[in-house]
């Protein structure tokens, strides 16, 4: 956690070492949902290859469950825009919010919450961007560790010939200011150097232009946990046994023949016997070898129920349940009331979403309406989020008698 500006002086490293686990924490967490597999997981099928005594552990067969968890959790809570009302002018926040793609920002926003644990969104003069966690740094009241009290955005420019970067690009974001720095950088050293500029710009915001949107946190850390790690491990070794069983199939299906020694000829020339198969192979007796084909039995039942432990046990700890296995169920058609029975578990995962964001997304919108001469009252807005479930009618209509 850091309290104050003093890592940005001259001679400090960038980015701050009591961060360097966080970091590298986003950028495993980007691997794995760009389906960089191999790379992300490299040590944890190397263990398994240590203790397995295995050889090759350059496992292709990737199964990207990260990416599928974080897409159905951002589809659960606004796969399916929440609808707005407020006591000014909802038309016209509408036309806004639509005009800045706000939903397809929204949407990102979640996807980041789920794979990082935080998401940045940023205000650039009247419209709405992102930030990769990865470039925030908040800075902490050191009586308070759950109370920040500046925001910072730090990443590397300016690129020479060697493709180094060659400076700092630092914002100081404070309520209604934001302090815009470049320093001189080391990318060799990872070392910030001089001060070259300084620009401070007030704003006319109420609060910070940087908005934070979280998963779930607890009372020692300001950031999100994300739903990554509690399920690496397992992803791991459901792609491990499958990549064993790969290689068991590959390794047998080129079939073996066995049959009498009078099937097979010389060849003078190569000085080896082959198998002709323009022969007629005699057989006097049934007690003569027949000629066929040999068949393997791989005994792989006991590695597809670990499979089907591990599959268990990823539904339950990714909170998706039956989500994962929509769209494998031959086109049959449900009521919208059997969906919401089944995806009870995900749709409690994303309320406990909703309920946090909430009023961070009340001030995104406000500060967003207000820079572009919208006055919105957060306290006055009023978001109705919705599942993306598909309405049963039979149960509107009883509702309706």
């Amino acid at each position: 956690m850091i309290t104050n500006l003093d890592w940005l002086e001259k001679g400090s490293v960038y980015p701050p070492v009591c961060e360097n686990n966080r970091i590298e924490n986003y950028k495993l967490n980007e691997q794995l949902f760009l389906t960089k597999h191999k790379e992300a997981l490299q040590e944890h099928f190397h263990e398994i290859a240590r203790k397995t005594r295995k050889k090759n552990y350059d496992v292709d067969t990737v199964i990207n469950y990260q990416q599928l968890l974080s897409k159905k959790t951002a589809d659960f809570v606004c796969g399916e825009p929440p609808t707005l009302e407020t006591e000014q002018d909802t038309d016209k926040l509408d036309k806004l919010l639509e005009q800045q793609n706000f939903d397809t920002r929204l949407y990102e926003a979640f996807i980041d919450v789920s794979r990082y644990g935080n998401a940045i969104v940023k205000f650039v003069g009247k419209r709405l961007t992102a930030v990769s966690p990865q470039y925030w740094f908040p800075i902490v009241d050191k009586s308070d560790l759950k109370t920040i009290t500046q925001h910072v955005i730090a990443y590397p420019i300016t690129p020479d010939d060697k493709g180094k970067m060659t400076e700092l690009y630092v914002e100081i974001h404070d309520i209604g200011k934001v302090e815009q720095r470049t320093y001189s950088f080391d990318s060799d050293k990872s070392e910030v150097g001089t001060l070259i500029e300084i620009k401070v710009d007030q704003t006319t915001l109420k609060d910070f232009a940087i908005q934070v949107l979280t998963n779930i946190t607890h009372s020692g850390s300001v950031y999100g946990i994300d739903d990554y790690a509690i399920i690496n491990s397992i992803v791991a070794k459901i792609m491990w046994r499958l990549h064993c069983i790969d290689n068991v199939l590959d390794k047998h299906s080129d079939p073996s023949l066995s049959g009498p020694s009078s099937a097979l000829s010389y060849d003078d020339k190569f000085q080896r016997y082959y198998l002709d198969f323009g022969k007629y192979f005699k057989r006097d007796s049934n007690e003569d070898p027949d000629t066929k084909y040999i068949t393997w039995d791989g005994n792989l039942d006991s590695a597809y129920k670990e499979i089907d432990t591990l599959l268990t046990q990823l539904y339950t700890l990714s909170e998706m349940g039956q989500a994962f296995m929509e769209g494998g169920g031959g086109g049959s058609a449900d009521s919208g009331t059997a969906l919401k029975l089944r995806m009870v578990s995900p749709r409690i995962k994303a309320e406990r979403l909703k309920s946090i964001n909430t009023a961070t997304v009340k001030t995104t919108i406000s500060i967003l309406a207000h820079a572009n001469g919208i006055p919105i009252d957060p306290h006055n807005l009023q978001i109705t989020w919705n599942d993306g479930l598909p309405d049963d009618e039979v149960e509107e209509t009883n509702r309706l008698i």
